[in-house]
């Protein structure tokens, strides 16, 4: 399975252009902190969902979204994704991110660029302690599918 470059590309059909097979995402989410807790319970999960990413395919070779990160967390924080599915695409829901592409959405068909929104958890357990700020690539990917 090759990635596809994030870009785009025209292909010509019956003399026309169909559109261009593309993943893009609008931004960098807000820098996420887990701070606070109740007393007697774990810490409090930070959301986040300031960004989206736009895709489009071709009906006749199906594409998925996959995400990962160049760094696994520390033990016991976790950051997740979510991407809501284009119309036609499923979306595998809150996914845990790792250094491994994990499958995000699939069975993407749509050929005109529909924008959907990515909402980011970081959690933590008590257990992870005290942990020095750092900072995470997330990498969003499409391949064909299956």
């Amino acid at each position: 399975m090759k990635p596809l470059v994030v870009g785009s590309a025209l292909l010509a059909v019956g003399g026309g252009f169909a559109h261009a097979q593309t993943l893009l995402v609008s931004g960098n989410p807000t820098t996420m902190t887990v701070t606070g807790a109740v007393a007697g319970s774990q810490p409090l999960t930070v959301t986040e969902n300031s960004t989206t990413y736009t895709v489009s395919a071709l009906i006749i070779q199906p594409k998925k979204v996959t995400a990962q990160i160049n760094t696994n967390m520390p033990v016991g924080v976790t950051l997740t994704v979510l991407l809501v599915a284009p119309s036609g695409a499923t979306s595998a829901g809150r996914v845990a991110l790792d250094n491994i592409a994990r499958d995000v959405v699939t069975n993407i068909t749509n050929t005109l660029p529909q924008a959907r929104t990515v909402e980011y958890q970081l959690t933590a357990t008590v257990s992870a302690g005290v942990i020095p700020v750092s900072t995470r690539t997330v990498t969003l990917t499409l391949v064909n599918y299956p």
